[in-house]
């Protein structure tokens, strides 16, 4: 079986945020129309995200346009290390 265009994205996307995350794993799907991961937040809290067309939802209830913008919604830790990451690659420009 192939990987579906959205378990790469979410893979992608997750990696990309992997300075703000204890953890991650990209779940088995039966549906190549969406695709499901088991977050460790920095907090140590568990959250499962889905991707769909849709866009990020959260343990199957509120939905998000970004992953930033959900992980920023459910994690201060995440939002302080981005903010931190943020400032790092600005202060490398100057």
């Amino acid at each position: 079986m192939s990987t579906s265009f959205y378990h790469t994205e979410l893979s992608k996307a997750l990696s990309e945020q992997a300075f703000g995350l204890a953890r991650f794993d990209i779940c088995r799907s039966s549906s190549p129309h969406e695709a499901t991961a088991s977050v460790t937040l920095l907090e140590g809290r568990t959250i499962r995200i889905t991707l769909t067309a849709r866009g990020y939802q959260l343990d199957g209830d509120q939905i998000f346009e970004s992953i930033e913008g959900l992980l920023q919604a459910v994690s201060a830790a995440y939002e302080g290390r981005r903010r931190e990451a943020l400032f790092s690659r600005l202060r490398s420009l100057s």
